[in-house]
């Protein structure tokens, strides 16, 4: 009877909430959502970017006479080009991991068609312009460039619940191999007459190889909600650089042969930075569309239109030119997996 007329041990305690607000759940700390524990993942995006070329701002034809500039190398800009950039790695959640990583621009082509000034000619600086193309009536110019780039890179990774923002946060330190590969091409053609009165082109082309080496750092940062997420990486490093220039044989207005194609070799140091910004809509629980903006700086190069030499003599055509830069910024869309 003592038992049963003694109050439950129950009944003093404070009565639970039958709601909890999901945002003061977030704010004292407790998740409203699981994090990330994907183990692999994989992205493919399509780029579209656009390049500023960083060339010696040296003159590539010139009127007659009075040598005044028409065409200068910073002329030769790329309009918007297409490339294609994808990843593949696996991780341990709050451990590391490793991935693989290409991307590649194509299609980077630019092209000026000039004519002089009323009652004048063109023709290249001197002295090689004097000698082989005088009385230029026009002149087109052609520069091309690909690069590609393939990396692997270790990282470690961790992920934290994150109160200010209400998103998980995994932060990828990383450290890895990078290739980067710029081949180029450039030409100058003038149209200029023979003795015989006849208009005759007088083409002059040069090509050029980067093949940089090296090894970078890096961090990648991802804040992740229920169905977005923002993705931002920035990488950077220093790269030795094989660099090749091929002149192409060259010929005066009679079609004679004016130079031997010719080709030299040197080293150099490069850098390469590397940075994006992404935000990300989950489609499903393993796939979600991505959309970014880039920003790649490539700096050390051997850039085609800064091989052209106007000399004459035996040395001409022997330099190799570097020091030159592209600048690339575009955007970049796709599709990823995580699982």
């Amino acid at each position: 009877a003592a038992r049963a007329n003694a109050p439950s041990a129950l009944t003093s305690l404070p009565q639970l909430a039958p709601d909890i607000d999901v945002t003061e759940a977030a704010w004292a700390g407790v998740p409203t959502f699981p994090a990330p524990m994907w183990t692999s993942y994989a992205l493919t995006d399509a780029l579209y970017w656009g390049r500023d070329n960083q060339a010696t701002n040296r003159a590539l034809v010139v009127t007659e006479g009075d040598f005044d500039p028409v065409v200068k190398a910073q002329d030769l800009q790329f309009p918007w080009s297409a490339g294609v950039r994808a990843f593949y790695g696996q991780r341990a959640p709050d451990r590391g991991g490793w991935e693989l990583g290409y991307f590649g621009v194509y299609g980077q082509a630019a092209r000026l068609f000039v004519t002089p000034p009323t009652d004048q000619f063109l023709q290249e600086p001197d002295p090689l312009g004097g000698e082989s193309n005088l009385e230029g009536e026009s002149a087109t110019l052609r520069y091309t460039s690909v690069i590609n780039s393939a990396e692997l890179n270790l990282f470690s990774t961790s992920t934290e619940w994150r109160n200010h923002t209400a998103s998980w946060l995994t932060v990828d330190w990383l450290a890895g191999f990078r290739y980067v590969g710029v081949e180029e091409q450039a030409s100058i053609t003038i149209d200029c007459c023979n003795p015989d009165g006849d208009k005759r082109p007088v083409p002059y082309g040069v090509a050029t190889r980067n093949n940089l080496f090296g090894a970078q750092v890096g961090n990648r940062s991802r804040w992740t909600w229920r169905n977005w997420a923002f993705e931002g990486w920035a990488k950077a490093g220093l790269f030795g650089n094989a660099q090749e220039q091929i002149q192409r044989p060259l010929f005066d207005y009679d079609g004679e042969p004016y130079r031997q194609g010719l080709s030299s070799t040197a080293g150099a140091v490069s850098f390469v930075g590397d940075i994006n910004t992404t935000v990300v809509y989950r489609l499903t629980d393993v796939w979600g569309i991505r959309a970014g903006d880039n920003l790649i700086w490539i700096d050390g190069l051997a850039l085609a239109p800064n091989q052209f030499d106007f000399e004459v003599g035996n040395n001409a055509g022997r330099q190799l030119v570097s020091g030159g830069g592209s600048f690339m910024q575009g955007a970049s869309l796709g599709l990823e997996a995580r699982w």
